[in-house]
């Protein structure tokens, strides 16, 4: 077995062998597939103009390319310049679109934005909650006043109720293991995920925060957001026994 190694003071998710290896199972063809028919559903929970859009942690660029087609400006940030590699790449022949690579506890643009987004599972990677909340009024300065945010997450309450220890899935041409620990009174959960591909083993171990919807909706209201509201998927249903994802929407005083 090879494990994925990281600097002594590099977090996981700026390890780029994360994303190099595990891009495939992270991010397979019928996810962009899926990214249309999302965004559409994303932009009918907003119920105000909008014509400019940051996506932040925005990855291979999934959305922020679908977005930038539509017509709107679209700042695409993300940490990893693997992600934003093949976004540029996969987006070379659109305009409207700004590529910046920067962490999102440090990406602050002044009333920019009438929306912002953050997909994904791509909230709560920090071990210091502190940087959470820092994050969330991060994106509080960068709306426009009236402007909304729309973060969507795994719920700890969806992971409660799906939880599985251990998972098993077959790759193109191997096989995706993960496994799951909780930790700290469910307030955080700790990822060992292993790909075999070819007779090569690599195993990646990271930890993240959970959230419930009522946390995050405490969170929103400490940086400053008001109107927030609760989903269970994009369609807008209720966040119930029946929820599949934890989507959090919040507009800027």
């Amino acid at each position: 077995m090879q494990p994925a190694t990281q600097g002594a003071d590099q977090e996981w998710f700026e390890n780029e062998s994360f994303w190099e290896d595990l891009y495939p199972v992270l991010f397979p063809d019928e996810l962009f597939e899926q990214a249309q028919e999302e965004m559409e559903k994303i932009l009918d929970l907003i119920d105000h103009p909008v014509h400019s859009v940051l996506d932040l942690c925005c990855g291979p660029g999934r959305f922020a390319g679908l977005l930038a087609r539509e017509g709107f400006q679209v700042t695409g940030v993300d940490k990893s310049p693997f992600l934003l590699e093949i976004a540029k790449r996969e987006c070379a022949d659109t305009g409207n679109i700004e590529w910046v690579l920067s962490d999102m506890r440090e990406f602050v643009r002044q009333e920019s934005y009438d929306l912002v987004l953050n997909l994904y599972t791509s909230f709560g990677y920090f071990k210091d909650p502190a940087d959470d909340l820092l994050v969330l009024k991060n994106i509080a300065q960068s709306l426009r006043p009236g402007g909304s945010f729309v973060i969507e997450v795994m719920g700890k309450e969806v992971i409660a109720k799906e939880f599985e220890e251990i998972m098993a899935s077959k790759t193109e041409d191997g096989l995706f293991i993960q496994s799951h620990e909780i930790l700290e009174n469910w307030n955080r959960i700790r990822n060992e995920w292993t790909l075999i591909r070819g007779g090569n083993i690599r195993t990646f171990t990271f930890e993240h925060s959970l959230y419930a919807a009522s946390d995050l909706i405490r969170l929103c209201e400490m940086a400053g957001f008001s109107d927030i509201q609760v989903f269970g998927d994009f369609d807008g249903r209720p966040y119930d026994h029946c929820a599949t994802l934890l989507i959090i929407t919040g507009r800027k005083r």
